[in-house]
């Protein structure tokens, strides 16, 4: 059975370097170089910068990076999206209903598929190809609410977003809402990190999430800088936390001791 071609143009392929390729894209496999990929046998997908290049990362026996040219990119990206090997579930999708606690006015509802991949889930459809990594969701819940004037069952997915909760809906029959709750949440537990924390921690992990400065949370806990330093390396190191500021200790030199003696003159 011939194979039907999708997509044939030059492309970039990383391997060690970038290297010209040709990228070669039918109904049942991804060719590029010397490699060659059956489209439905791609566990997970997703955008990466590699040296300075925005790139698609495809997971598959390893990693294949390719940079298709950027005006297909997009295309590419969808068709790749819709063909994983993954379960799929024809679901409505309102997207960050609420973030920080507060209703987005902006959200609308949208037809598609949850999909749940080797990494996360995803929500599909022509326009939006999300990925929710396992990792950025909190927990799933089954709530009633009034949708188009009806009492409905839907799903809540509470996820991080921008350092900020957010919770996004999925409505679909009860019977699938049922299961896919129970699947959803048996991935989140199989991932969720198996810490068994002090109740400073938890404090600590707390005060950081409510936006508090270190001198802030310092002077809350009534511990040590070099206590709370320790404290937040656990964090990190444990996945919980990711370091985006490092705070410089100094002291004088000589030079800067005769400097603060001549500006007290």
């Amino acid at each position: 059975m011939t194979e039907k071609v999708h997509l044939r143009t030059p492309a970039k392929l990383f391997d060690g370097n970038w290297m010209d390729a040709e990228l070669l894209i039918t109904d049942q496999t991804l060719s590029i170089g010397k490699k060659k990929i059956p489209v439905n046998e791609i566990e997970d997908l997703g955008d990466v910068d590699v040296e300075g290049v925005e790139a698609i990362r495809i997971k598959k026996d390893g990693e294949t990076i390719i940079k298709p040219p950027e005006k297909i990119r997009a295309q590419v990206f969808r068709f790749l999206a819709f063909n994983l090997k993954a379960d799929r579930f024809a679901v409505y999708y309102l997207d960050s209903a609420t973030v920080g606690g507060v209703v987005s006015s902006g959200a609308k509802w949208e037809k598609g598929y949850f999909s749940v991949t080797d990494e996360g889930f995803w929500f599909l459809s022509p326009k939006k190809q999300q990925k929710m990594l396992f990792d950025n969701i909190g927990g799933v819940v089954k709530e009633t609410r009034n949708i188009g004037g009806k009492q409905r069952k839907v799903l809540v997915l509470s996820k991080v977003k921008k350092g900020q909760v957010a919770t996004s809906l999925l409505m679909c029959p009860e019977t699938t809402l049922e299961m896919l709750e129970n699947y959803i949440t048996r991935l989140i537990e199989t991932h969720k990190p198996q810490l068994d924390m002090t109740e400073t921690e938890k404090e600590i992990l707390t005060l950081v999430y409510s936006g508090l400065d270190f001198v802030s949370i310092e002077n809350i806990v009534g511990i040590s800088t070099d206590e709370l330093n320790e404290y937040y390396d656990k964090l990190v190191e444990n996945g919980l936390a990711e370091v985006v500021k490092v705070r410089k200790e100094i002291e004088l030199t000589p030079r800067g001791v005769t400097m603060v003696g001549n500006a007290s003159k």
